[in-house]
C-alpha cells in the first residue's frame, strides 16, 4: 500500500474531500466544514490524517486525532484517548481500509494512546458516530474489534416547512411576564456566557459557544432573568446549518426557557437563508421532535477500541 499522511503530501486534502463526499452518500463536506474539522481544529495533526493511494488516486482515508491543546481543561483528562473523526473508501478498497485503520491504529499507541473511538470527538467532528445506513463501514470496525460503546441521533429540520407554533408564542410572552429575556448576545458577552456555560455544562459546550459567537452567520441566544443566566442556545458554530449546544439550568427547567430558546435559534437560522437545519448529536428525541418540518433523523453507533 501507498500510505501517504497530509503532513507528508497536504496536497492530498482536496482528494479525501471528494472521497468523503462520493462514499459516505449521507454527508456532505463542502470545503468550508472540511477545514473546520482538520487544520481550524486546534488539536489537528497531519501526521494522523491518512490516505491509501492506488492509480494516482485515493481510493481510503482516515482521518485521526487526540486532544493536545483544545479545550484546555480536557487535555489530561483524555490523555489516553484518541478518536477516528472520518473514515471512508471506494467500494473496491473497503479491505483496505481496514489496513489503513490499522496503521493509524498503530500510530496512536506510539503516541501513548490506549482507547480509540469513533468518534464522538467534540468541538471539530463529521458526525458523532457511524451512520447505522454505513453497515459496510460497522462491519468492517467491528472485523478490526471496535465494539458499540454508545448511540447519537441527528434531527434534519425542512426549514420551508418550519415555522413558530402559537403555544411557543404564548410560552414566550409568559416568560417576558416572569421577567425572563431572551435575547442575542454580543461579542462583549463572550466571556460571562462561556465562563456560565462551562460551570453548568462542560468546556466543550463553551468552546462551541466561543466559535458561534465569531461565526459571521452563526450566534448565542441567552435567556436572563434579574441579571442571572437562565440559559442559552448557539447556532452555527461548526457550520452554518448546525443548530446547538442549547441548555437550561437545572433549577430552571420545565418552565419553557428551552423550547423557547430552540424556537428563537431556529428562527434565527431561518433568517440566515439555512435550507436544512441540523440538530446534531443527541438523545433528547421529545424535544426536538416537536419541531415542524423534521424530515430525516440519523441514528449512528459510537464504537470504541482497547489499544493493546
Amino acid at each position: 500500500m501507498d500510505i501517504r499522511s497530509l503532513k507528508e503530501d497536504p496536497g492530498l486534502a482536496g482528494a479525501i474531500r471528494e472521497l468523503l463526499n462520493l462514499t459516505l452518500h449521507k454527508d456532505f463536506v463542502d470545503r468550508r466544514f472540511f477545514r473546520r474539522i482538520t487544520v481550524e481544529d486546534p488539536n489537528f495533526d497531519p501526521k494522523l490524517a491518512l490516505a491509501c493511494v492506488a492509480g494516482g488516486r485515493v481510493v481510503a482515508a482516515a482521518i485521526g486525532v487526540v486532544r493536545t491543546r483544545a479545550p484546555e481543561q480536557a487535555v489530561e483528562q483524555h490523555k489516553h484517548v484518541a478518536w477516528i473523526k472520518a473514515l471512508a473508501a471506494n467500494p473496491g478498497a473497503r479491505e483496505v481500509l481496514r489496513d489503513l485503520v490499522g496503521v493509524l491504529e498503530g500510530e496512536l499507541a506510539r503516541e501513548g494512546r490506549r482507547h480509540v473511538r469513533v468518534s464522538d470527538y467534540a468541538s471539530w467532528y463529521l458526525a458523532p458516530g457511524v451512520d447505522l445506513e454505513y453497515d459496510w463501514l460497522l462491519a468492517l470496525l467491528a472485523q478490526a474489534g471496535y465494539r458499540k460503546v454508545g448511540e447519537a441521533v441527528n434531527y434534519e429540520v425542512d426549514m420551508s416547512a418550519f415555522y413558530y407554533p402559537e403555544r411557543v408564542r404564548s410560552l414566550a410572552a409568559e416568560l417576558e411576564r416572569r421577567g425572563v429575556e431572551v435575547r442575542k448576545a454580543g461579542p462583549e458577552d463572550r466571556e460571562r456566557v462561556g465562563k456560565w456555560v462551562e460551570e453548568k455544562f462542560s468546556p466543550f459546550w463553551r468552546t462551541e459557544v466561543e466559535m458561534a459567537l465569531a461565526a459571521e452567520d452563526g450566534g448565542v441566544l441567552v435567556a436572563e432573568s434579574g441579571g442571572a443566566i437562565l440559559g442559552f442556545s448557539a447556532y452555527g458554530a461548526l457550520r452554518p446549518d448546525f443548530f446547538g449546544p442549547i441548555g437550561v439550568d437545572p433549577s430552571a427547567r420545565g418552565g419553557g426557557i428551552g423550547t423557547v430558546l430552540l424556537f428563537e435559534t431556529l428562527k434565527l437560522m431561518r433568517a440566515e437563508g439555512v435550507r436544512v437545519a441540523t440538530i446534531p448529536w443527541t438523545t433528547h428525541l421529545s424535544f426536538y421532535a416537536q419541531v415542524p418540518g423534521v424530515c430525516r433523523v440519523r441514528p449512528f453507533a459510537i464504537m470504541a477500541k482497547d489499544l493493546a
